[in-house]
């Protein structure tokens, strides 16, 4: 996992700076990115399906070699110089029909690797190597790019490499239980199950919120960089690294608080102080200042999507949980879609006026929500299991 979403990592930063350097477009910028998510959103829930009917370890031996060949050819396109905007866009889609068989699956092995009374603070500790990453992964980007940018695609592309031979080490034998029923009637399935259990739809509705308001920010840091702050591409890398080191700590003290009865409330005041750490990040014009805000953005961000994660996958039983983290995916396949009409209003009003509102939105939306929904979200799932939730 390391290997992987550190490529995941360097790739985030890379792929959005070439295509904003390729076309000084923030529009480009969210079609690049956009691509991915859409055989993302469709494909999540069929991936749920085969995390819980295949062996695990060979779907992601097969789903991340389809990924690594696609690098090793983004790579090569940028060592040779002849890449466009629209090679970043048709690989970018390509991988999209690949993740949906590795993030899935990779978080449905959790369970099958630790006993129950575990998989929170394995949750936990699986977010916090995936936060490493965000701390050295982006840093790595931006000083690749200012020595020369095809550095960052190779890096990419062994990554991937490693990450696939890694995969062998898993146990053999890790699959799901079997069953006669059809693909779609199984996908059915896991989203009626998902509504019949309000708790567990009102959490998956939350998780919407920050994928589609907040998160987006990442893709455009390299228009924050380039048209606000007017820094290198090594700075640049540095302010990802700001928000991964906020993220790291914030998933070391979620796993810290991983038993806590107050996890709803910790995780709605998460979301709110997200959104407004976000928004005053919009309006900096400082590095420095700009630098210490993001950490507060990778702090909360990953505080709230964290505990919002640990709490399904509390509330999910283990027959159909591959299909919910599919369906809890879906909520990362938007995220690259939004961009698309994000980059179209950054060209119309500018980055800092769209990332500021949309801060500003995100936060007041999960405030009312704390409200409207506290009977569901405001207790820990144990308490909510007890009233046959």
């Amino acid at each position: 996992m390391l290997f992987s979403i550190g490529a995941m990592q360097i790739d985030l930063v890379a792929r959005a700076w070439l295509a904003y350097e390729l076309s000084d477009s923030g529009l480009a910028l969210g079609i690049v990115t956009a691509v991915r998510g859409i055989p993302q959103l469709v494909l999540s829930p069929l991936g749920g399906v085969a995390a819980d009917r295949f062996d695990k370890r060979k779907l992601l031996v097969y789903s991340q070699s389809a990924v690594f060949i696609l690098a090793a050819i983004n790579a090569l396109l940028v060592v040779t110089d002849v890449i466009q905007v629209w090679h970043l866009a048709v690989l970018g889609l390509l991988q999209g029909f690949a993740t949906p068989f590795t993030m899935p699956v990779r978080t449905a092995l959790v369970p099958d690797l630790v006993p129950q009374e575990q998989v929170p603070n394995a949750m936990a500790l699986e977010s916090t190597g995936r936060n490493i990453n965000r701390v050295v992964a982006p840093a790595l980007a931006g000083v690749l790019l200012s020595i020369e940018p095809s550095l960052a695609f190779i890096a990419i592309a062994v990554a991937y490499g490693v990450a696939v031979v890694l995969l062998y080490s898993l146990p053999k034998g890790l699959r799901g239980a079997p069953s006669k029923k059809g693909a779609v009637a199984e996908m059915a399935e896991g989203f009626r199950y998902i509504y019949r259990h309000g708790a567990l739809f009102a959490l998956l509705a939350l998780a919407y919120i920050p994928i589609l308001l907040g998160m987006p920010f990442q893709s455009l840091l390299p228009i924050f960089q380039k048209d606000v702050l007017d820094i290198s591409e090594s700075q640049l890398g540095f302010m990802y690294t700001s928000v991964g080191l906020g993220a790291i700590i914030g998933s070391v003290v979620v796993a810290y608080l991983s038993n806590s009865p107050h996890m709803g409330r910790l995780q709605m005041l998460s979301g709110v102080l997200f959104g407004i750490f976000l928004a005053v990040f919009a309006f900096s014009s400082s590095y420095t200042v700009s630098m210490v805000l993001l950490a507060f953005v990778g702090f909360f961000s990953t505080g709230y999507l964290t505990l919002n994660r640990m709490m399904v996958a509390m509330y999910a039983d283990r027959a159909v949980f591959g299909r919910v983290m599919a369906i809890y995916g879906m909520t990362w396949s938007l995220m690259p879609i939004v961009l698309l009409p994000m980059g179209a209003l950054v060209d119309a009003f500018g980055v800092q006026a769209v990332v500021g509102f949309s801060g500003i939105a995100l936060a007041a939306i999960i405030a009312i929500a704390a409200v409207t929904f506290s009977g569901y979200l405001l207790s820990a799932p144990r308490a909510a299991a007890a009233h046959g939730d």
